[in-house]
């Protein structure tokens, strides 16, 4: 099993031939008591769910609990609550010790930097994959026969977590499709970023170091840049040959990008009408190669009229078989997947697997540079900590807009000219804590004198800190939150750029001056995602994403069926609570907004 370190036990040919029937037997009877163990194992082990019916994970059990199942409990909730006051019920860790940034296990498997390179620990990552994939037993050519080419530009206009979602969900479509995926990003005549990359660039894309060190002007753009050097997405993101199946671009001899790019923008008529994409044929040599262009507008029309109905349709139990396997489920959890029936329960799956299968990994020159920023923080990476997402900003105008009325209107204020802040104060995140127990969930079996840590990711840090300024202070100069006086807030570095999103200020920015705003983001995103409780929501595109990253697999056998026996740490609010679930999710606390999560990558 992934994250656990496998001992496999071999054979002496010899040896093996000269033992008897009798201890042959011996041998039998001892696995069959190691299975029907862990069976037992199993079914026994409870678990608590989240707002959308999934256990929390409890990721520092005792070492042999960790190779099972991780355990956690949800807050009841007072069938008397309101509406918004249910959106921020709360899930209350059940273990001693806390998660770490840095996974300690992966110091024995290999280089440090990995860890910055993927929003899960590396050790829970599943590097057997290539071993079950067909198309990476051979060299066949048709593996590359079927292609969804992702054109990134069009989507670049958007922040890191609305691209990101973008990748994903081209990717869940493109294995359920049995197609290859390949990136195809813009040539530099092509797009509206200069130096060719939304994402900015490292200094690792200039061809003369010296000359980027010794630049004094205020536009990077002057400078000369690497002509093989990364462009568009591929500039942030190693492409997965899980995706891509290791097939080169496409040739069509007399296509160039904007041949592609036609066929892409034309792509939405056929949507509207209720056509399948429009495909395009290469001819390669002795073979045609079927590739369907699409941006990331495109990919989300595709995917809500045509690719999620056969998703959820039960009736093809077989390509779903197929489909997960190419997503990178051995054959076991294959079986189970196709027994799912509910859609939160599909989508949980699926995005668990991907989490696993490190569908999103960063380039180097992201990890290092993402190393070296959060290294500048005060979070030790060695320890745990929470993490709180304030997303503010564009949002209050827009998918937020909706939110903010409903809370204000729950706290008595009736028109929006009376409310006092145009935004949900900070305050409101923090009563997710309200209701744990100080002792119990900050400190474990520590002393009193332990301060718990939270990492706060905003993009209006001034206020946030202002909001912190103003809450009741323990001796020690902590923040008391929920009776504890033991909580003290991580901001990243203060940045010379006032500007937190890649997306502000459109092509005319600097690329050097971007790529930094790149790297704080996605340190925000990579610190959120590790935590061991996140506060956020589904509203914005990083509550989407770290959700699908905080996922794990439930390994047990018993998916679907009911529990035999109710552990002493669940508290039932359901049914559907006895049914063993297909994922487990670490403690995520829904702040405001919709407690369920759309399909990945939505």
């Amino acid at each position: 099993h992934v994250g656990t370190k496998l001992r496999r036990c071999t054979m002496d040919n010899g040896r093996s031939n000269r033992r008897s029937s009798s201890e042959w037997k011996v041998v039998v009877l001892l696995i069959s008591i190691a299975v029907i163990s862990y069976g037992v194992t199993a079914t026994l082990s409870a678990a608590h769910v989240d707002n959308n019916n999934h256990p929390a994970i409890d990721t520092n059990a005792k070492d042999q609990q960790q190779q099972h199942r991780r355990l956690a409990a949800i807050d009841k909730v007072d069938d008397t609550t309101t509406p918004q006051q249910t959106s921020t019920v709360s899930l209350t860790s059940k273990f001693n010790e806390k998660r770490s940034f840095l996974d300690p296990s992966w110091k024995e498997w290999g280089d440090a930097l990995v860890q910055f390179e993927t929003l899960v620990s590396p050790a829970e990552l599943d590097f057997t994959i290539s071993r079950r994939l067909p198309w990476e037993q051979d060299e066949s050519p048709d593996k590359c026969e079927e292609i969804l080419l992702l054109m990134p530009e069009y989507f670049a206009r958007n922040g890191h977590g609305s691209q990101l979602n973008s990748y994903v969900l081209a990717a869940m479509m493109a294995t359920y499709l049995g197609k290859a995926m390949l990136i195809l990003d813009a040539p530099q005549k092509n797009t509206k970023y200069p130096n060719g990359s939304m994402f900015g660039c490292p200094v690792d894309a200039f061809k003369d170091k010296k000359e980027f060190d010794q630049f004094t002007g205020n536009n990077h753009k002057h400078l000369e840049m690497k002509e093989d050097f990364p462009m568009g997405m591929s500039r942030l993101l190693q492409h997965s040959t899980l995706l891509s199946r290791g097939c080169a671009m496409p040739a069509c001899s007399s296509f160039t990008y904007d041949s592609w790019e036609a066929i892409r923008k034309a792509q939405r008529e056929h949507f509207l009408n209720g056509l399948p994409p429009r495909e395009v044929n290469c001819e390669d040599g002795d073979r045609t190669q079927r590739v369907i262009p699409l941006g990331g507008e495109e990919v989300r029309q595709f995917f809500e009229a045509q690719v999620k109905p056969m998703i959820l349709d039960e009736t093809k139990r077989s390509e779903a078989y197929r489909w997960i396997i190419r997503l990178g489920a051995n054959a076991h959890e294959a079986q189970t997947f196709i027994k799912l029936t509910k859609e939160a329960d599909i989508w949980d799956f699926v995005s668990a697997l991907m989490a696993r299968s490190g569908i999103i990994k960063f380039q180097p020159w992201i990890a290092r540079d993402v190393a070296q920023f959060i290294r500048q923080t005060d979070l030790p990476l060695n320890s745990g900590y929470d993490a709180i997402h304030v997303r503010r900003g564009d949002k209050l105008e827009t998918e937020s807009r909706q939110e903010v009325v409903a809370y204000w209107h729950s706290q008595g204020y009736d028109r929006v000219g009376q409310f006092p802040t145009n935004y949900i104060p900070f305050r409101h995140y923090l009563r997710l804590w309200d209701s744990t127990d100080c002792d119990s969930y900050w400190n474990g079996f520590q002393t009193q004198a332990t301060t718990r840590l939270v990492y706060v990711a905003t993009d209006d840090p001034t206020t946030v800190k202002e909001e912190i300024a103003k809450l009741p202070k323990g001796s020690d100069g902590t923040t008391i939150v929920a009776g504890c006086k033991k909580v003290k807030f991580i901001f990243a570095p203060v940045s010379e750029d006032s500007a937190f999103h890649i997306n502000e200020g459109g092509g005319k920015v600097d690329c050097y001056v971007r790529y930094k705003r790149n790297i704080r983001a996605i340190a925000d995103l990579m610190v959120l995602t590790k935590s061991d409780t996140f506060v956020g929501e589904f509203v914005s595109n990083w509550g989407r994403i770290i959700r699908l990253n905080r996922l794990v697999l439930n390994d047990s056998p018993l998916v679907g069926e009911r529990k035999e026996s109710s552990g002493k740490w669940l508290k039932k609010r359901s049914f559907d609570e006895d049914i063993e679930p297909p994922a487990f999710i670490r403690d995520f606390r829904v702040a405001f907004g919709d407690l369920i999560s759309p399909p990945p990558g939505w």
